[in-house]
């Protein structure tokens, strides 16, 4: 009875482990395509999004006036030299990150003299290429407000949990712009590492 026992839970083994690779193998063919589609919905989606007409900027105070409510669009996002142009929302729930740029919405805004958080995913259609930014090269940020331009001057890859590679300052304008890490290879679960690209303000003009 026993070895029946045995010979009965190896089999059950065996087939939960075949069954197991099955589904991963599945899972890695599919990715791709997965992937693909979702990036034609989501830019289907975002290519019906207006920009918040209502903001204005006092240049007295370097504030805008009329914020954003929580997940409206208010800019565009333009990197010429990988291809990128898409909007900004104000939040960056997975909601919004699922059709743009996310603005964390403890940041300043384009023109406030303050650190600017924004989050993107690191598919196709969103910032898959960020990596071949170099030192130097343009982001930059279109509002209805004003046109704002920085420049690269820093990249570098940190854990999800390095608060000091966030921090927000109050008397320089710096846009960080992050994503998960890493970001062409396939991982199972959640990616732990961000990769970040630091950029000073170089120019702006108002409307």
């Amino acid at each position: 009875m026993n070895n029946i026992k045995k010979i009965i839970a190896n089999k059950l083994a065996l087939s939960f482990f075949i069954a197991s690779i099955i589904i991963l193998a599945i899972y890695i063919f599919l990715y791709k395509k997965v992937e693909y589609y979702v990036n034609i919905i989501n830019t289907t989606a975002i290519s019906n999004n207006e920009i918040n007409k209502d903001i204005k900027y006092d240049k007295l105070t370097k504030r805008i006036i009329g914020y954003p409510n929580y997940g409206e669009k208010y800019a565009d996002l333009i990197i010429n030299k990988i291809n990128v142009n898409l909007p900004i929302y104000h939040g960056d729930n997975l909601e919004l990150l699922g059709s743009g740029i996310g603005h964390y919405a403890g940041s300043y805004f384009p023109g406030e003299d303050g650190t600017i958080i924004l989050a993107g995913h690191n598919t196709e259609s969103f910032l898959k290429r960020i990596e071949e930014l170099i030192i130097d090269d343009e982001i930059m940020i279109k509002t209805n407000y004003g046109t704002f331009k920085y420049s690269v001057f820093e990249t570098k890859i940190v854990n999800e949990t390095d608060e000091n590679s966030f921090k927000i300052d109050n008397n320089k304008e710096v846009l960080i712009i992050y994503t998960c890490y890493p970001i062409n290879e396939f991982i199972i679960g959640r990616r732990t590492k961000r990769y970040v690209v630091y950029a000073n303000l170089i120019g702006d003009s108002y409307e």
